[in-house]
């Protein structure tokens, strides 16, 4: 569970980020930035952690991407995250809590 509060973290990081114009990545930063912090907080507090892990892990892929390739002022930052994004995505969508059943006896 806590891998995905991680991502929601990230998330903040890259929403503030993106209000600092010389970064020239705004509206990229801002609008997934708000969408990792929607997907890793639904999540992390409703253990419902599949498919919002993998979209944050997608969403690392793209930050990554974005780092790489595109004209970004400070890739790094969207490299490093990118890749922890992807990493606490998919960790927090493999390690999904499994339901727990009624025993016989309770």
């Amino acid at each position: 569970m806590w891998a995905l509060w991680i991502t929601a973290l990230i998330g903040a990081w890259f929403f503030i980020s993106g209000l600092i114009p010389m970064l020239m990545a705004e509206w990229n930063a801002v609008i997934l930035g708000i969408a990792a912090v929607v997907f890793g907080l639904i999540g992390a507090l409703a253990n419902h952690r599949v498919w919002q892990g993998y979209i944050n892990a997608l969403i690392g892929i793209w930050f990554f991407l974005n780092g790489v390739w595109f004209g970004i002022l400070a890739p790094w930052n969207f490299v490093i995250f990118g890749i922890v994004m992807f990493v606490f995505g998919l960790w927090g969508a493999l390690t999904h809590a499994t339901p727990r059943h009624a025993t016989a006896g309770a």
